[in-house]
């Protein structure tokens, strides 16, 4: 049995990739307001340089989720992670080493959207090397919500910090944006270490080492292995269940977390007499926004898997954020009259209904329902699905609001989430199956009913089942 100390060793060791994750996920809105500021004439950066910048870290992750996914089940678990984080600490570094020398907008948006690719396949490719199921997998997962809001915290700090200096020249601003994302690498570097010597996974060695008889896995039989198993439709039908749901929600979510900025200036709560004062209304909104609802929503969500199902969770709360999303765009059309309180109070609600259910479910079911040998491949091909969801927001959030306004978006997102309900229901029940039965095929056996299992044999197949994340996204 895995000791205490062994599992907060793991959560921590884990979790520090998820909070990079969510902490350098959610900077770039706060950074290019500076940026606009900085280098673009008006103090506006342009729609399309914005979404460039913005979905240049999603693209990195389809290919970080796809490349380590595969490597993962051909080489192990141990030989590939900790690897990531190098990328992850290297692009970020990148980023923040833009030269000082008054570069032109078209460069910055090259350099930034070029290293946050470089930054974005490390992120997308992290993951727990082992798991104990639902609680334990989202415990580490939610670290993306600490990420959240640590990163809202260090730029209210900073901005305060460098408040007189910002009044007296606006190009202080520099140290504010470089500062913010630098900060976010330090805990990163603090665990690579633990990461490069984190051994080999139990379900990786019993389930593919063994099978394999000590003989080297080659890509040609990982290849095989993963055509064998989803040439059946009962199989495929359910990484494209997973795939699509995680697609399908990664454009609302990603579309409201990248656009927060925007969302509170267009509900009137982020406006300012000055840059200073705009950029402080947005830190103090965002972090309203989480301690609300972002964060609460992950600690809730860790502890509902086990009780009413991943399914049922992930399919009652994507209708409940379609039903909010609708109300929301009604009430946001300006002969609405609608406070800023109000608006607040939904935007916070919805956020929470979000994190509860598929932001913790999209992860968590591609991480159960695979057999170990095909587990990292079907998970950051579901992964990689979700990434593409969020380039899509990404590059055509701002273009799109344009045209049709803030409702107009809502509207389309309250579609995209009952979507998202409708796949779900393709996916099978994981909840009270072990290991040992997901590996045998049990889910897919109709003359089997999803029955109790007695609590100890439910914690033995816990124990052992590994989770792979070839991230975040979210999600």
């Amino acid at each position: 049995m895995t000791s205490l100390g062994a599992k907060l060793r793991f959560v921590v060791t884990a979790g520090v990739g998820f909070f990079a994750d969510g902490y350098l996920n959610l900077t770039i809105g706060l950074v290019v307001p500076i940026l606009g500021y900085l280098y673009f004439q008006d103090g506006k950066v342009p729609t399309v340089d914005s979404d460039i910048m913005k979905g240049g870290l999603s693209l990195g992750m389809v290919v970080g989720q796809l490349l380590f996914g595969v490597l993962s089940d051909v080489l192990g678990r141990h030989t590939v992670y900790g690897k990531e984080l190098l990328l992850t600490i290297f692009g970020t570094l990148m980023v923040v080493l833009l030269p000082w020398n008054r570069m032109s907008a078209q460069s910055v948006t090259a350099w930034i959207s070029i290293f946050r690719v470089v930054t974005g396949v490390g992120i997308g490719a992290e993951k727990s090397p082992f798991g104990s199921r639902a609680i334990q997998v989202l415990t580490v997962f939610s670290n993306i919500g600490l990420g959240n809001i640590a990163a809202s915290i260090v730029f209210l700090i900073l901005l305060k910090a460098f408040e007189g200096s910002i009044a007296d020249n606006l190009s202080h601003l520099e140290w504010v944006w470089r500062l913010l994302l630098g900060i976010g690498i330090v805990p990163a570097m603090f665990t690579l270490y633990a990461r490069l010597t984190i051994t080999e996974t139990q379900p990786y060695k019993q389930y593919v080492c063994d099978d394999t008889a000590g003989q080297k896995r080659t890509f040609m039989r990982q290849w095989e292995d993963f055509c064998e198993y989803f040439s059946h439709w009962k199989h495929a039908k359910v990484l494209f269940a997973t795939a699509a749901s995680w697609f399908l929600f990664d454009i609302a979510y990603y579309g409201i977390n990248l656009n927060q900025s925007i969302i509170l200036a267009r509900i009137g709560y982020a406006h300012g007499a000055t840059p200073w004062k705009t950029l402080y209304n947005t830190a103090v909104g965002n972090i309203i926004i989480q301690t609300a609802g972002y964060l609460p929503g992950f600690y809730v969500g860790i502890f509902l898997p086990d009780r009413i199902g991943r399914v049922r969770q992930q399919f009652w709360t994507s209708i409940m954020v379609c039903i909010l999303y609708a109300i929301w765009a009604g009430i946001s059309t300006q002969s609405a009259h609608t406070s800023t309180a109000g608006l607040m109070v939904i935007f916070a609600l919805s956020q929470f209904l979000l994190t509860v259910g598929p932001n913790c479910t999209t992860f968590l079911i591609p991480a159960e329902v695979f057999p170990t040998r095909v587990r990292g491949t079907a998970h950051g091909i579901s992964a990689a699905a979700g990434k593409c969801g969020a380039i899509i927001t990404a590059f055509a959030f701002g273009s799109v609001e344009d045209a049709i306004g803030l409702e107009g978006v809502l509207g389309l997102f309250s579609g995209i989430m009952l979507l998202t309900a409708l796949v779900t229901l393709l996916i099978p029940e994981t909840k009270n199956r072990t290991l040992e039965g997901i590996e045998k095929d049990e889910l897919y056996r109709a003359s089997e009913a999803v029955a109790e299992l007695p609590h100890s044999e439910v914690e033995a197949g816990n124990r052992e089942l590994y989770v792979a994340k070839s991230s975040f996204d979210d999600n």
